[in-house]
């Protein structure tokens, strides 16, 4: 049975754009396969003893690139006029160009826009045989040139425009000359006040449409002071009319005058040369002179301060800040870790100068130095491009080998003998301060968060201010040389050459670094009329804080820093932490958590009911019922 409807149907309406597709498709090729154009504006005719076809105009010339190579004629027409026209409006803008005239071109003179095949138009000339193999066809990107071709026709008016446009103001210029010429005596006889302004007769009007349209960019508006000139018209030059107020040009007009006369544009004159000002010499000091001269004569290089800086080519593991709950909560955050992912590469200028060292403490040293990371991190240290760090490192004491003399372990020249570590001992002290820094940050943020707290629910705020502190940031830096040869232990295999702890600089010097707590108790190491005291007080009761419901586990000690920022904390843990073990390095002196209770004198912070904390070294057991902040 045949089919209800016979014969054409409305599919057969798409049948050429779906021959026109599946003919593009039938050449197809990869998208990586390219071209570039180069558009030119032409005119239609050349020079009479040439034999182009067309000539260039204006210097216009647009490059485009990443074309499809399986571009067709027909699309390449609008990718030319949308790059030449905008080119064509610029180059003329007072002339009305009839761009749906505009033709495109190429070398071989082909209009794009009558050529309607829908085979790729460049795609056969950009193939070729390959090297290897003379019968395959490998396809090589290339340029081709179009030109947007303006007809005849068109340009025979542009060039007709503008030639009325020269005549029309080189009239203008005879007729303003001869309206302003008249007898010397008139001249000399101007009046501001006798006479009311009026206007040139329309012929000047329409010269000054005229002059608009050639040239749009207006003069500043003037205003009109009304002369009495005679003027001379007529067919004859015999023939003198009646003598007409002329207005004068000042500063300012009304909308009414905008168009009374206009006057050509000014040829260019350059402007007058400015005469600089004239400096008075003045003898310079004969006594300023001589010391100027003796002190920069006699300058010497400061020889150390250059030799002894030292570059290391780094990778810096900054310390992260992370919760307490989120290092109890997962395990490979329990501690302090060298992960690569996390790192930096940089660069790090250590002063090796020993006579500007920050400072020599019993086991380590200080050094200024600076830090550039490549790229810089995000936050914290190294998010400068140069950022001044504190270089710090262990030491070993030198023996004393005659324990009768003062100097031992001093240089003939009075300073400190210093004796580094190796690299495996090195890095493990290095890792055990990043690490203590590490749970000391934590440990604060927590005791903040208790204050924060605590103070929110109270009834009343506390009657004392809350010091506002924060451990410096600090990282670890490996130094890697490319040279394995007279590494302190070869047997590692690895380039690492030395270690160093980096921390923030805190910036004042010596007078802003204050020691507030030891660490082999839990006092301030400041008396009450000292400065400071306030912050060694109150870190004394972050101690308090720190301990867990009766049992004393663990308690940070921030022993040093300046007025907001905290260095050289220490974790002090009960005897029962560590089960025999060394936990967070020699400085944990478990004996000091053991007798805390029975130690500590609890001061304004610790006795405030807002906390509830329990108040050690009195009868008193508890101040409140709450639980105890990490309960």
């Amino acid at each position: 049975m045949l089919p209800p409807h016979i014969g054409y149907t409305s599919q057969h309406s798409h049948y050429t754009q779906e021959y026109d597709r599946w003919a593009r498709w039938t050449y197809a090729s990869p998208p990586a396969e390219t071209i570039s154009l180069k558009i030119l504006a032409h005119y239609e005719g050349g020079p009479k003893r040439g034999c182009s076809q067309s000539t260039v105009f204006g210097n216009i010339c647009e490059g485009k690139k990443d074309i499809n190579a399986l571009i067709t004629a027909h699309d390449l027409v609008p990718i030319a006029l949308d790059m030449i026209i905008p080119k064509v409006k610029r180059f003329c803008p007072t002339f009305m160009w009839r761009f749906d005239e505009f033709t495109v071109h190429d070398t071989d003179w082909v209009n794009l826009a009558e050529h309607r095949s829908p085979v790729p138009f460049f795609y056969s000339q950009c193939l070729q045989p390959a090297c290897k193999n003379p019968k395959a066809m490998m396809f090589k990107p290339k340029q081709f040139t179009l030109y947007v071709v303006v007809p005849a026709a068109q340009w025979l008016d542009y060039e007709t425009f503008m030639d009325k446009g020269k005549s029309k103001i080189t009239t203008t210029k005879d007729e303003s000359e001869a309206i302003v010429s008249s007898d010397e005596g008139d001249n000399e006889q101007l009046t501001t006040s006798s006479h009311t302004p009026s206007t040139i007769p329309s012929a000047s009007t329409s010269t000054g449409d005229m002059a608009d349209r050639l040239f749009p960019m207006r003069v500043a508006q003037t205003t009109f002071m009304p002369a009495r000139i005679g003027v001379h018209a007529g067919p004859h030059h015999d023939e003198a009319m009646e003598p007409v107020d002329v207005p004068l040009l000042t500063t300012a007009t009304t909308p009414a005058m905008k168009r009374t006369v206009v006057s050509p544009p000014p040829a260019s004159v350059s402007p007058p040369r400015k005469i600089p000002a004239l400096i008075p010499f003045v003898s310079p000091s004969w006594t300023h002179l001589r010391e100027a001269l003796k002190s920069g004569g006699t300058s010497e290089l400061n020889v150390d301060n250059v030799l002894t800086q030292a570059f290391e080519t780094i990778q810096f593991y900054p310390i992260p800040m992370r919760p307490l709950a989120e290092i109890l909560e997962t395990p490979r955050y329990r501690s302090f870790n060298l992960d690569l992912a996390e790192s930096y590469p940089g660069r790090l200028r250590v002063d090796q100068n020993p006579k500007s060292f920050i400072g020599i403490s019993g086991f380590k040293t200080a050094q200024s130095g600076l830090l550039m990371l490549m790229p810089t991190s995000p936050s914290g240290l190294g998010s400068k491009v140069h950022d001044n760090v504190v270089v710090k490192r262990p030491f070993l004491r030198p023996p004393t080998l005659n324990p009768s003399t003062t100097d031992a372990g001093l240089t003939p020249g009075g300073l400190r003998r210093i004796i580094r570590f190796s690299l495996g001992d090195e890095l493990p002290k290095l890792h055990c301060e990043a690490n203590t820094l590490y749970w000391a940050k934590a440990l604060l943020t927590m005791t903040y968060d208790f204050i924060d707290g605590a103070i929110l629910s109270a009834d009343s705020p506390p009657p004392f201010k809350i010091p506002r502190l924060r451990f410096v940031e600090a990282g670890l830096a490996l130094a890697h040389s490319q040279f394995t040869k007279g590494l302190v232990k070869p047997k590692f295999g690895g380039t690492v050459c030395g270690i160093y702890l980096l921390e923030e600089k805190i910036e004042g010097g010596s007078t802003a670094f204050t020691k507030y707590i030891h660490n082999m108790n839990c006092k301030p190491s400041l008396s009450a009329d000292e400065d400071g005291y306030d912050i060694a007080e109150f870190l004394t009761f972050t101690q308090h804080v720190h301990q867990i419901s009766q049992v004393s586990y663990v308690v940070a000690n921030p022993i040093a820093g300046s007025s907001t920022l905290l260095t050289d904390p220490q974790i002090l843990t009960d005897p029962s932490v560590g089960e025999g073990l060394d936990v967070f390095s020699e400085g944990n002196v478990k004996s000091t958590v053991a007798s805390f209770e029975k130690h500590h004198e609890c001061n304004r912070f610790c006795k405030w009911p807002g906390f509830c904390l329990n108040q050690f070294g009195t009868k008193m057991a508890a101040i409140c019922e709450s639980p105890t902040p990490m309960d």
